[in-house]
């Protein structure tokens, strides 16, 4: 009994590392909708900061504590939020994924950067983390031990992790839960552009919620920091991976659940390392470890059932620009002729043995880095599992050709299909989710084969592993370095017809309808599985052939040559180049392998004339802080441009484009402006003409919203041409047209959704034309959009509290609506289409707006629903609001609007009164047709 409580108190202090991580992660994601892959990478940094205010500069340890955690993390939040979190909060979930793995990379680099240069180059008295195996507490140094009942004992640093995660766990549920803050937070998170049409302040609420996760991921860091056994990213990185499996068992949201999800994690991680059977972990000495990564399985496989999460993680992502579309395809395929002409002269004249050696290391990566163009630059779905896929065929080929004397091609073929085989296993979830749940489940499945497949004595070879000889494949030897290159150079070459012909293919286009609309591929008969498993597969198959190539090239192979948490960095690199682009990873292979040799010694070709000799940043440095300049360089890379899916090919290639545009705009002047002023009579005359009757009526009554000569649109295209409306309090104006007329941009445009470009917009006769959404709708201008004003993935009352706070006023909403109080616990997107109407305008019968602008308010709804809805109208005007309703269905509206503006084409064409509507005139507007 003794050592089964000593046990749990072991692994339960283990657990409340993971409970206090995975706690911030629930409330990251629940607040911002990002999942911070770099929260163990924050952690660290802040732990480190910690360590070397205390044991390097011998501050005392409340001091160095408060800095750390209650003023560098908070700042630290505010910038990365800043320039990084927010300009994500509606980006892919693929870019959310890259550029927060970015940070992951960059920020541990950078920290260590920073120290080695202070102690090296400054003589500041800090300690090299390389030498803290454990780091001193934060509570006292040497940690104390107390005797529990039954002689149990526990120290200090283990009593310190266990309150501060209950105490954390407590007040993060009581602020999304119990708070206006947190329910705002939520709000964002669920959706963001209606969150400001309610006065949300985003960039207030998205602040705060990195403010928050930053700070428990530097107390996560600082306390925890002496039970994690050692004091480098990785370690700390892994953690977080762990809490990670907490964090779905609570459903990605539930701090609660997350919490007893991370203290069971550590209690069944340290009872399966205790009790498991001595043959079982001689055999697979990682398997204890691995009981996190397969409850991270299991949970992501439940968390499936939900239909509702199926979907690419790019639905939204926009295809390729073609950059050299106004250039001849030999114009195009001529820098890179040049470049593979320069690499067969290096390769045959230049470039010595040692640099051979690197570029052949280079090209075997980027056949690796190739299979991220299929399966997340193609189709859309986040894998971190290539370094598995890459090991598990390296290992196979070992074990057959040493044990077994298989000839090294069939062997290759060999290790690829058992590749295959499990990136099928690893596409099961594939099946059934995408974005964030299909990321964390390769993730999972990647660190089982770290901690247990590639720890089996049977397919590692014990520690030693296999040793991997270049074949002779008859005439060709590929233990000649420039035979080798020139063998992966034809490789790399086939592989990238293989994949521009897949995206030009109908496999291809199957490809991009799932990812964008797993559901709209279904319903015209493309099989969605099918499209998923044969992309996994076949990007497996390409990364098994890139980890046979590798460790071919390196002699041997062994569980530690690839690494899961290295696809964190092979993704950056490719990140960094283009990861749609098959260009991109081959550069990223061949920086990736030559990084940390330029950074240490410069490039030197075998013949170096003085004016072609490059020393890089110089012969000094050593080779750790190479590879920091390295990670910093990818991870930054990654952060910046994983908004820009092409990468620095695509930057360069706009760059190019634009120079050219520039120089034909200025041979062509004269032509274009002729033409801009041949195009300018042609708008006027087809404004006049839209305004065939002069539009000059003006409603009585004081003014609440008022549009003056408007002019906004989207990007390059001006959709609204000086639109003016008058909206009286009392008052409501229909506005009427067909499809395309600018009804839906009148609205955002209104409500300070879509810019204005010129013109006023007056409310209450103030001019708020620079005034942001949120804060019109604090003043009370509300917007019912098209799709319903509701946040779906909250509840009935949580929607209500967004404009009610008061419980009384609530259950005036009851009391008026009983349908809305019976399901008040209910999803709101789970109502049906006329009862999210309903929620949408049962607040605002409570608490009146001044304005209410509602955008196609009877759009799919039952005839006696619209009914009911025009009435809950009538009645808001009898309160004294002003209404500005859109709609393209003109009956109902037209029996309830005090005054009626037909638009056409962005302009008001008829505008009065409604006893004056002229339903021959409207009809034609809608036809089309002006008289």
């Amino acid at each position: 009994m003794k050592d089964f409580l000593t046990f749990v108190i072991a692994g339960g202090a283990a657990g409340a590392i993971y409970a206090l991580i995975a706690s911030g992660l629930a409330v990251s994601y629940t607040a911002t909708g990002i999942f911070n892959f770099a929260y163990g990478a924050i952690a660290f940094v802040a732990a480190l900061l910690f360590y070397e205010l205390d044991t390097g500069l011998g501050w005392p340890k409340p001091l160095a504590f408060v800095l750390t955690v209650f003023v560098f993390c908070p700042a630290l939040g505010v910038a990365l939020n800043k320039t990084i979190f927010r300009p994500l909060a509606t980006a892919t979930d693929e870019a959310k994924i890259m550029c927060t793995v970015g940070v992951l990379v960059a920020l541990p680099a950078l920290a260590l950067y920073l120290v080695q240069g202070a102690i090296s180059t400054l003589g500041w008295n800090f300690k090299d983390p390389r030498l803290a195996n454990i780091p001193p507490g934060a509570w006292r140094s040497p940690a104390q031990t107390h005797k529990l009942p039954f002689d149990l004992l526990i120290d200090d640093n283990q009593i310190l992790v266990f309150v501060v995660a209950a105490l954390v766990a407590v007040v993060l549920w009581y602020l999304l839960r119990r708070t206006r803050l947190g329910l705002q937070m939520r709000a964002v998170v669920d959706r963001p552009e209606l969150a400001a049409l309610r006065g949300i302040d985003e960039r207030r609420t998205s602040t705060i919620a990195w403010i928050i996760g930053t700070t428990l991921a530097g107390l996560a860091g600082v306390v925890g920091a002496p039970l994690l056994g050692s004091f480098t990213p990785d370690v700390f990185n892994l953690t977080m991976f762990i809490a990670a499996a907490a964090v779905v068992l609570g459903r990605l949201r539930s701090v609660p659940l997350a919490f007893a999800g991370g203290i069971l994690l550590g209690v069944a991680q340290a009872l399966v390392f205790n009790y498991l059977p001595g043959s079982v972990t001689e055999n697979i000495p990682g398997i204890s470890n691995a009981v996190p990564f397969l409850l991270l399985f299991a949970g992501l496989l439940w968390l499936a059932r939900d239909r509702s999460r199926r979907g690419g993680s790019v639905a939204v992502a926009p295809p390729s620009t073609n950059w050299t579309s106004d250039l001849p395809r030999w114009r195009v395929a001529l820098p890179w002729g040049i470049v593979v002409a320069f690499f067969v002269l290096e390769i045959f004249v230049f470039l010595s043995d040692f640099w051979l050696g690197t570029m052949a290391r280079g090209l075997s990566y980027a056949v690796i880095f190739l299979s991220f163009v299929i399966v997340s630059g193609q189709g859309g779905m986040v894998s971190l599992a290539q370094a598995s896929f890459a090991t598990m065929a390296a290992m196979v080929v070992g074990k057959i050709t040493v044990e077994h004397g298989w000839p090294w091609g069939i062997a290759l073929l060999a290790g690829m299909a058992a590749a295959v085989l499990m990136g099928v296993i690893v596409a099961i979830p594939a099946l059934r989710v995408g974005g964030l749940p299909l990321a964390l489940a390769t993730l999972a499945l990647g660190f089982v084969g770290d901690q247990v497949l590639f720890k089996w004595n049977w397919l590692r070879k014990s520690q030693t592993g296999w040793r991997l000889k270049a074949p002779a494949l008859g005439p060709i030897d590929l233990n000649d370095r420039r035979t080798f290159l020139v063998c992966m150079m034809v490789l790399i070459a086939l592989l990238m017809v293989l994949i521009h012909n897949l995206q030009r293919s109908a496999s291809g286009r199957t490809i991009i309808a799932v990812r964008n609309s797993e559901t709209a591929a279904s319903t015209i008969g493309l099989s969605v599985p099918r499209s998923k498993l044969s992309l996994f597969a076949l990007s497996s198959a390409i990364a098994g052939l890139g980890g046979v190539l590798v460790a071919t090239r390196a002699g041997g192979i062994n569980n530690g040559v690839f690494p899961t948490g290295g696809t964190l960095a092979w993704l950056a690199s490719v990140v960094l180049f283009g990861i749609r682009k098959p260009q991109g990873a081959v550069i990223a292979g061949i920086s990736f392998a030559a990084s940390d040799v330029v950074l240490n010694n410069g490039f030197h070709f075998r013949f170096t004339p003085s004016f072609l000799h490059w020393d890089g940043l110089g012969n000094s440095g050593s080779s750790s802080t190479a590879t920091l300049i390295a990670q910093l360089l990818f991870g930054l890379g990654a952060i910046n441009l994983a908004r820009e899916p092409d990468g620095i090919l695509a930057l360069t290639a706009a760059q190019n484009r634009a120079r050219r545009d520039k120089r034909r705009a200025k041979t062509a002047a004269v032509t274009n402006a002729e033409s801009r002023a041949a195009s300018d009579t042609v708008s006027t005359a087809g404004a006049s003409a839209a305004r065939a009757l002069p539009v000059d009526y003006r409603p009585t009554g004081q003014v609440a919203l008022e549009l003056v000569d408007v002019r906004s649109g989207y990007g390059l295209v001006e959709v609204l041409h000086g639109v003016s409306l008058t909206v009286p309090s009392g008052h409501i104006t229909a506005v009427l047209g067909p499809n395309g007329a600018g009804k839906s941009t009148t609205c955002l445009t209104a409500a300070g959704r879509v810019p204005v470009r010129s013109g006023r917009i007056l409310f209450g006769g103030e001019d708020v034309t620079g005034t942001n959404a949120p804060a019109r709708a604090r003043n009370g201008m509300v917007l019912a959009p098209e799709s319903r004003g509701i946040f779906p993935g909250m509840s009935v009352r949580e929607n209500l509290q967004i404009w009610l706070p008061s419980a009384a006023d609530r259950q005036m909403v009851y009391d008026r609506f009983p349908i809305l109080g019976e399901r008040q616990t209910q999803a709101a997107g789970n109502l049906s289409g006329g009862e999210q109407q309903i929620l949408t305008l049962a607040s605002l019968l409570v608490n009146p707006p001044k304005v209410l602008i509602a955008d196609e308010p009877s759009l799919g709804l039952a005839p006696l629903i619209v009914e009911q809805i025009m009435s809950l109208f009538v009645e808001l005007r009898d309160r004294g609001s002003a209404l500005l309703l859109v709609e393209e269905k003109a009956r109902d509206l037209l029996n309830i609007a005090d005054s009626v503006a037909v638009l056409h084409l962005g302009h008001v064409s008829w505008y009065g009164p409604r006893s004056e509507v002229d339903a021959e005139r409207i009809a034609t507007e809608y036809l089309g047709a002006i008289s």
